[in-house]
Order: structure tokens, then sequence, then C-alpha cells
């Protein structure tokens, strides 16, 4: 469910706050990924090339069957995806990683990589260039 769509029926005087919230709680990292996928009209094979991980790995990570792969590999997958800063920051919660935090430096180029719309591809060469560990 869309964040806007969430909101209004928050607003609704007629909704069940009890509904809500247990729709809330089957959010898993893969079901938020797959809405993501459709939400963007990507396909994940376009997100895994993107990415540059390997399609087992990726793939278990959209099956559900790994729920709290590492932040490297959520922000190949992220980046690849064109997420937001925002979109991204929930993945990375979604999946018991860290948000991202602008005083780290690593972080802080992420940041960068993302609100610059940069591809993994460009984003590990930033990263690379400022001697800091890659995305793979």
């Amino acid at each position: 469910m869309k964040t806007e769509e969430l909101m209004s029926i928050l607003s609704d005087k007629r909704a069940s706050l009890d509904d809500v919230l247990s729709d809330l709680q089957t959010l898993t990292l893969a079901s938020y990924l797959n809405d993501l996928l459709e939400e963007k009209g990507m396909t994940r094979a376009q997100v895994i090339n993107a990415s540059g991980l390997s399609r087992d790995y990726a793939n278990q990570i959209f099956n559900g069957k790994r729920t709290n792969p590492s932040q490297v590999k959520i922000l190949a997958l992220t980046i690849a995806m064109q997420l937001t800063l925002e979109e991204t920051n929930r993945v990375l919660k979604l999946a018991k990683a860290s948000a991202l935090y602008p005083k780290l430096a690593f972080d802080a180029t992420v940041i960068y990589a993302i609100v610059h719309k940069m591809n993994v591809m460009e984003t590990n060469a930033l990263l690379d260039e400022h001697g800091l560990k890659i995305l793979e």
C-alpha cells in the first residue's frame, strides 16, 4: 500500500485502526521490494542485472528467503531500482540494516549518489574514488 493511500485511510473517521495495523504487520522486506518493482514498472531481472548481485542471492531477497541481507547488498538493489532516499531507508529498516546517516563518509557518499540518481557502477566508482567500500 502506498503511503498516500495509507494516510488517506488513517484520515478517514470510519477507518479501523486495528485493520490498518494488521495490514502493516504483514509488510516484509520482500513484499515491499516487490511492491516497489511494480510501482516503478521494473522487472526483477532488470534490477538484478543493474545491481551487480548474483541472481541467486538477489532472488532469495525478493522471494523472502533472505530476510536480513547486509546493508551493502540492499543498497545495490535500491540504487539499481533508482529508489528515493526515503524509500531506500525504509528498505534498509525492513532488512534490519542501518539507515543511511549523512555524518558517515560511506553513507554520505551513497546519499549523494542516490540524490544524483547515479547507477550502481557510477556509485561504486565514486565510493572507490574516495577510498570507501564498494557495493557488491
